[in-house]
């Protein structure tokens, strides 16, 4: 039986990324972030979410690439993990789409950025990068 599994597509330097629908909260757009001192270079502050705060990070930069600019394509996509929130940065959010296991190919050879990298997905002619949510909270 072959099962279909859902991921939410987002953008960053202009190659797509996924992450599994389950771990994703909500998409929203960038709001004001405060920032907090003595944090990882890539933390860029937190925001009050409807009463609670959250932890934003820059994607880009947890996952050593060079950051883009906000514009109003931007948008912070909330994660969520027992009952802990994570709001990440990303140029822009493009789709819900479905794959199934055998879509993902598990390339041997992606060790620079792929300590991040689950899986790589070929969808028409786009090849999406399929992030592991634990390694990039941990």
């Amino acid at each position: 039986m072959t099962v279909n599994n859902q991921i939410v597509v987002f953008t960053l330097n202009k190659q797509q990324y996924a992450l599994p629908i389950v771990n994703v909260s909500e998409i929203i757009r960038v709001m004001e972030v405060t920032e907090v001192p003595n944090v990882d270079y890539y933390c860029k502050g937190i925001i009050n979410l409807r009463g609670s705060v959250v932890p934003v990070i820059s994607l880009s930069l947890r996952l050593g690439l060079e950051e883009s600019e906000l514009s109003n394509e931007s948008r912070v996509v909330v994660i969520e993990k027992e009952e802990q929130k994570l709001g990440m940065i990303v140029d822009s959010v493009s789709s819900v789409s479905l794959y199934t296991d055998d879509e993902i190919e598990k390339p041997e050879a992606m060790k620079s950025s792929g300590d991040f990298i689950n899986g790589v997905i070929h969808q028409k002619n786009n090849i999406i990068l399929l992030l592991d949510m634990e390694k990039i909270i941990n």
